[in-house]
């Protein structure tokens, strides 16, 4: 569980150290979101509101892996993930039973008293709800998921015993 705990702090330094980076990315797809659910905009809903949101997830996603890897040595790159996978694979558990944790936590406590809210209609409730969670929630467990799966496996070293010669 240490190593999914460091991981999450790790990520936590670089939302917080990035975060103006985050919320340009995230306002994209908060704007979009807010806009389609509350019916403010019909240009936002469908398929191109969709895509929209797809491609500013896309880009954050690349300026992030972008900016985690800058530096790395892509040598043996795939033997270097497959390595440390296998060594980690309680930590990469551990992860997804934190981001199991984290889901019921902002999302099905937050969905559950909801409705027990007076005076808040649904659509206005999840358009605010996806406004907030797109520069906060959702981009951190894209950042996560980036530190995860791609920066720990990738720039940690490798014994030499597991190196591909």
């Amino acid at each position: 569980m240490s190593g999914a705990v460091a991981i999450l702090a790790e990520t936590w330094r670089f939302f917080a150290r990035h975060y103006l980076v985050v919320l340009a990315f995230g306002a994209l797809a908060s704007a979009q979101r807010f806009l389609s659910v509350s019916g403010t905009a019909d240009w936002a809903g469908g398929a191109g509101g969709e895509i929209f949101t797809a491609v500013a997830r896309i880009a954050f996603v690349a300026w992030a892996a972008a900016t985690l890897l800058r530096g790395t040595t892509w040598q043996d790159a795939g033997a270097r993930w497959s390595a440390w996978n296998t060594r980690n694979w309680p930590t990469v558990l551990a992860t997804m039973g934190l981001l199991a944790l984290f889901l019921v936590v902002f999302k099905v406590i937050p969905d559950a008293l909801a409705g027990r809210v007076g005076g808040i209609d649904r659509e206005t409730w999840l358009a605010w709800e996806l406004a907030i969670k797109n520069v906060t929630v959702i981009p951190f467990t894209m950042l996560w998921m980036t530190m995860l799966l791609a920066v720990r496996p990738l720039t940690s070293d490798v014994p030499a015993g597991e190196r591909v010669s």
